[in-house]
This record gives structure tokens, sequence and C-alpha cells, in this order.
């Protein structure tokens, strides 16, 4: 964990932002949830407290993780700003996409779920550098690690459940907030398509950029550039540019002639067909680029139809039930989710066509996690209680900051409730 910069004035810790300057830079949902954990408190009280301090009223469900505060939206600008005011760490918007709101639309921005890079975990952890949550990972766009060259995972690979990233009120980044299981530990990892790298590095070369810019681009640069696009490549014909980067003519005379804003994947089309990297595109910066100098990719690699109803494939159940059965027998616990994603068909289909099997791994991935959920919190019991005795021989007044000191952050994250389980180890040991 990063230790606060000492800094009395600031309200809050003035932990370092991670990863600047890189296509690897922190989040500011990780970043906020970093700065949870140095505070010893919940994500949701941490949100609470800022909002009281700044003046803010937040509604009762107020949803600090779906509120999208590393985008290019309203959340996005507020507590970036909040966050630098309280910690005295300047500029933390560059942990969100807001040096891009005026070139790119909100639409189609941000991911539908939380995804991760395990490898990129994994490492941190490995190098004893603190795992976060890296921006691009929050950008629908970017479906692979640019630097690993593996598709980014959504799914827990101890509890199979999806949001496993910070779908809690206690968030540890690189632990599953579910079970608090490692989240690097994946063992399967998918190859990434060359078009998918691409998109990822496009996307990483601009988050890369954030921090030199001189100002943030405008909408009207970005007009002019996409409007000398048209006329070097197409002498100025808006439907053979349409047609070039495989959109509408009514969309590009959106953005040239009514002043609309291309989407992420707008702008990846843009740049793919025109041989532009995308920086230098959302910067209007076209001086070292000439017409048919750049590498051209193909659209349909790079944009699948996604709306194109695809051809229905015949399904070899028997096969299927048969390999479900070979997974039902293995010493290693599979959840009918990872059983779903190894044999690359929907969970629902294997409920609905195999559904004795699939129940069959349900009950015992079931059973596997109450076990593991007891041993867990037997595990936790002894710990706490060991470090609760500790602290009183030592003459130190037992509480939750110095518990978490002493206790390991991956015994206290595999359990909920951590505060009645120190109650009860102080009532055990008769301390008041």
């Amino acid at each position: 964990m990063n230790h606060p910069l000492p800094n009395p004035r600031s309200t809050l810790h003035a932990l370092a932002p991670i990863g600047l300057g890189t296509p690897h830079v922190e989040s500011l949902l990780s970043y906020f949830c970093r700065l949870a954990v140095s505070h010893s408190v919940s994500v949701a009280a941490l949100s609470r407290q800022v909002a009281k301090t700044v003046g803010w009223e937040l509604s009762d469900k107020f949803d600090w993780h779906a509120s999208q505060v590393s985008g290019i939206g309203e959340a996005a600008n507020n507590w970036s700003a909040a966050l630098s005011a309280l910690t005295s760490v300047e500029r933390l918007d560059r942990l969100t996409l807001l040096s891009w709101r005026h070139v790119t639309a909100q639409s189609n921005l941000a991911a539908a779920c939380s995804r991760w890079c395990p490898q990129c975990l994994a490492e941190d952890l490995e190098t004893g550098k603190t795992p976060y949550f890296r921006l691009a990972w929050d950008v629908k766009a970017v479906t692979v690690c640019s630097k690993h060259k593996t598709q980014l995972v959504h799914v827990c690979p101890d509890c199979g459940r999806t949001n496993a990233r910070h779908n809690s009120a206690y968030v540890v980044p690189g632990w599953c907030a579910h079970c608090g299981g490692f989240l690097g530990n994946v063992i399967h990892l998918v190859p990434a398509r060359p078009e998918e790298i691409w998109k990822a590095s496009q996307v990483g070369s601009v988050l890369q950029a954030q921090p030199t810019l001189a100002s943030a681009p405008t909408r009207e640069l970005l007009h002019e550039t996409i409007g000398d696009l048209v006329t070097r490549l197409d002498n100025g014909k808006g439907a053979l540019f349409a047609r070039r980067i495989g959109l509408s003519k009514g969309t590009v005379h959106h953005w040239l002639k009514d002043g609309g804003i291309p989407t992420l994947p707008a702008h990846l089309r843009i740049a793919s067909q025109a041989g532009v990297a995308l920086p230098a595109l959302l910067t209007g910066n076209l001086k070292e680029w000439q017409p048919d100098s750049g590498e051209i990719y193909q659209l349909a690699l790079l944009f699948p139809d996604q709306t194109r109803r695809t051809v229905p494939h015949a399904v070899d159940w028997e096969r299927i039930r048969g390999e479900l059965v070979a997974l039902s027998k293995l010493p290693s616990i599979v959840s009918v989710s990872e059983a779903a994603r190894r044999l690359d068909i929907d969970a629902r289909q294997l409920y609905r066509n195999a559904n004795k099997e699939a129940r069959v791994l349900s009950e015992r991935w079931k059973h596997y996690m109450q076990r593991r959920g007891e041993q867990n919190l037997a595990n936790a019991r002894v710990a706490i209680e060991a470090a609760c005795r500790e602290m009183l021989t030592e003459g130190i007044a037992i509480n939750l900051r110095e518990l978490e000191t002493r206790v390991p952050k991956e015994i206290l994250g595999r359990v909920r409730g951590v505060i009645d389980l120190l109650q009860d180890a102080k009532e055990k040991l008769g301390v008041s």
C-alpha cells in the first residue's frame, strides 16, 4: 500500500496516484478505493464524508461505484476536484477522461461491467507494488491488455461472480469484493487479436498523453481536423469519407455541419482508416500526417457487426454433458460460470439443455463456498483474537486501524463484519 505523503494541511491522506504519464494510469475509482483503505473506512463511508465536507447532499440511494467518477461527466469533474482539494494532490482529474470531454461523446465510452487484467495485478503483487485498477479497463472500447496481449476478464477466479472488483462497501483493489480472493489468479487466459491490441494501444497512448497537454482539446479544432481529413482523403466528399469509415453519411454530416461530437468507437474508425494516431486526431495535430502514410486496418476485424444476426450453430449437447460430468469429478471445484466460460456457452443454456449436470456442478460449488466461508471465518477469528492479545500485551488500545496493521488483508478481506468479530474478541478477552 502506498504510504501517505507528509502533508499536515490535507484533510485526507495525500496518496500519490499510480502510473501518471503512462498507458497504465490509475483510475480515480481505484484511487478512491485506496484512499478508503488508507483511512480504514468503507468506500461508502468515505464518499459520504467527502460529500459532507464539501457541502454536497447525497441521496440515500447514491451508488458510488456506478457514478462513473473516472469518465467525462459531471461526476468525474466534481469528485476529482473534491478529492484534489481534500488530499492536496493536484490534478486528480488526470485519473479520469475529463481531458477529452470536449472532443469525445459520452455514449459508448464507459464499460458496462468491471474488467481487469489478471497479469497486471499479479505483476503488481510480485514486484512489491500496490495492485490498482487501470483507467483503460473502464473504457468500453478496450477489451484486452495491450501489455500482456490477453483479453480482460470480468469473473472472479475463486467465486465465479461478476462485478468482483468493487461491488461492495469495503474494497481493496486487486481482491474480490465478494469472496476476498486475489483477482490475479486466473489460469486460463484468452490471447488477444491484433485488432483488439491496436485499439487498446491507441486508447493507452491517449491516456499517456494526458499530463502533457498544454490545454484541453476543443470541439472547434476537432471539426477542423475531421474536415481536413475529408478534404485530403476524399476530395471533401463527406459521403465517400463516411463509406471509408463504415458509418452513414448523415453521421459525418452531423459532425461537420451540426457540430456533433464523435464517439470513441467513431474516433477509432477514423484513426484506423486514415492512418493517423488517435492522440493526433483528438488534438488536431496532423503536421506529420500524410494520406496513406499510416497502417490501415480492416473495419470488419476492428468492429465486428454486433447487430447482425448470427447463424445458429449446432451444439453437441451429448458432448457438453460429458464435459460437465468430467468437470464435476475434478479435484478442483469448478462453478457453472467457469464451466460455461471454458465451453464457450452461455450459462443459461447449460441450465436449459444440461440441467442435471449443471445442477451437480452448482451444488458442489455451493457446498465448497459454504465450507470455505466457514474456514475463512474461523481463520479470521483466530487471527483477530491473537492480534487483540498482542495489543493488550503491548498496552495498546484495541481498535480497527491497529488490527489492520497486524492481520494480513488476505484474511480480513475474505470475511464480512470485521467490526463485529473484533467486538467478539474484545468480549472474550474481557475488554470493555
